[in-house]
């Protein structure tokens, strides 16, 4: 689906919305949705597509977490040299959403095969997110490959249902579009 830039703006804006409402949220409840920034990240390589928009994105995240250390009160635990395997795993969203929004035209075999791959990408993001925060942060005091693996485990549930919830949120809002696109396409032509 070819976007205006009116379209895209408006998209950068919600997915940058999105990410100040939640980003820091670890658990959903009643009063608080979960965590958006992965699937914002992944959202924007698919929609947004541009490299600056994702630098513009991680620049957002960079300065969201230092506003919550420095000014909010927010315990500087995670934040090591582990934090800058944040950079890939955002990166690995955004490549997976650019590689859906080219291969994914329809609902045939080879589009669910590269959207599964493209989902997948939540996988490596938590693996990079979490594995290095096990590995290089420096706060685990002995690292083993199967401390690291109850690690991931301990970790991945709570980032794979916050990605999933907003996919799952814009899953259908991204259809309804398509539907309205091509149902007034075939207005204009009769």
């Amino acid at each position: 689906m070819s976007l205006s830039y009116r379209a895209r703006w408006a998209i950068g804006v919600l997915l940058a919305v999105l990410v100040l409402a939640t980003h820091g949220q670890h658990d959903a409840t009643a009063l608080h949705l979960p965590q958006a920034t992965w699937a914002a990240f992944f959202l924007g390589g698919c929609y947004l597509r541009q490299t600056r928009l994702w630098v513009l994105g991680l620049g957002l995240v960079g300065a969201l977490d230092f506003a919550a250390v420095t000014w909010g009160g927010v315990s500087n635990f995670c934040l090591s040299p582990a934090y800058l395997f944040m950079v890939p795993a955002y990166g690995v969203l955004w490549l997976a959403g650019r590689t859906c929004a080219t291969h994914v035209t329809g609902l045939d075999r080879r589009s669910l095969m590269v959207l599964a791959l493209g989902l997948s990408s939540i996988v490596v993001a938590e693996t990079l997110a979490s594995g290095s925060f096990y590995l290089f942060s420096g706060r685990i005091e002995q690292v083993t490959l199967g401390g690291l693996a109850a690690y991931l485990v301990t970790w991945a549930p709570q980032t794979l249902a916050s990605f999933a919830f907003w996919i799952g949120v814009a899953a259908p809002i991204h259809a309804a579009v398509r539907y309205l696109n091509g149902a007034s396409g075939l207005r204009r032509s009769v």
